[in-house]
Order: structure tokens, then C-alpha cells, then sequence
């Protein structure tokens, strides 16, 4: 079961009126703090965006399937970052994946309903790995390898 809350406030105004006006949640994932880095990326029907954070490498990333939100979800792309999907047009999974280098990709393991022009639709797979984008992380200094190799 999916839950979302947006936070807001409701002002009543003349009688019968009322203005609601969402509340900024920073605490969670403030994208104006240097240790987030935004990403979006769309890979057929799904569209993936959010943050991850540049130390902990901790993630905050909303799910759009067929341009509908599924929620947004928060996990570690380095020890495993999967949403698992069971829908009547959709099943399988989406995963962030963070590499040794430092490079964040995005993995779709699906199985997508088609509709037939003539008779019935059918699930056709739908596999793709697309990379998202770099995260600035510790490069080893030149004179490390330098050493390695005159040792």
C-alpha cells in the first residue's frame, strides 16, 4: 500500500473561501544544500528524479509509471535500491545502482502491457540500463598509483 502527505496550511478567508498553500519540508531533502545532487531521467515509461546525497549516498526518488506518480521512496542505491512493481500494465522492477566509480545508473526489469490492434494485448518485456549521472567521490592521487608501480 502506498501513502503520501503533502504539507500544507489553510487559511480561511471570506466567508465560504479558504487558501491552502504548501508548507517546505527541508528536512528531508533540501535541494538548495550543496551535498544533494538532482537527477532526472525518463527511460521509456518510466521517469525517475530526486536526489542523492553526495556523502551518505543516500537517496530521495520519485517514481512516475505512464506519467503517474507512485510515490516517492528513500533508500541507498550502494546496498540495494529496488521498487517492485504489480500493476495490471506493468510488472517488475525499477533499481538504482550505485557502482565502484562512483556512477549512478538506473536498471528497468519490467514486463509492459501492449494492446493488440487486433485481438488481445499481451505483457512484452522491457528491459533497459541507462546511466544517470557521476557522483563527485575520493579519486586516488596520482602519486598512489605512481608508488604502486616503482614498489
Amino acid at each position: 500500500m502506498l501513502s503520501s502527505a503533502l504539507l500544507v496550511q489553510i487559511d480561511k478567508g471570506e466567508h465560504g473561501s479558504y487558501r491552502i498553500n504548501q508548507v517546505e519540508n527541508t528536512q528531508i531533502c533540501d535541494p538548495k544544500n550543496k551535498n544533494w545532487l538532482a537527477f532526472d531521467l525518463t527511460v521509456g515509461i518510466f521517469t525517475v528524479s530526486g536526489y542523492v546525497h553526495t556523502v551518505s549516498l543516500e537517496a530521495e526518488v520519485t517514481l512516475e509509471v505512464y506519467n503517474m506518480t507512485m510515490g516517492t521512496f528513500r533508500g541507498n542505491p550502494h546496498h540495494g535500491f529496488k521498487i517492485n512493481l504489480d500493476l495490471s500494465m506493468v510488472k517488475g522492477s525499477v533499481e538504482l545502482q550505485l557502482n565502484d566509480f562512483d556512477e549512478l545508473w538506473l536498471d528497468v526489469d519490467s514486463k509492459v502491457f501492449q494492446v493488440s490492434e487486433n485481438g488481445p494485448g499481451q505483457f512484452v518485456p522491457y528491459r533497459k540500463t541507462n546511466f544517470i549521472r557521476e557522483l563527485p567521490g575520493f579519486r586516488c592521487e596520482s602519486w598512489v598509483s605512481n608508488e604502486a608501480n616503482h614498489g
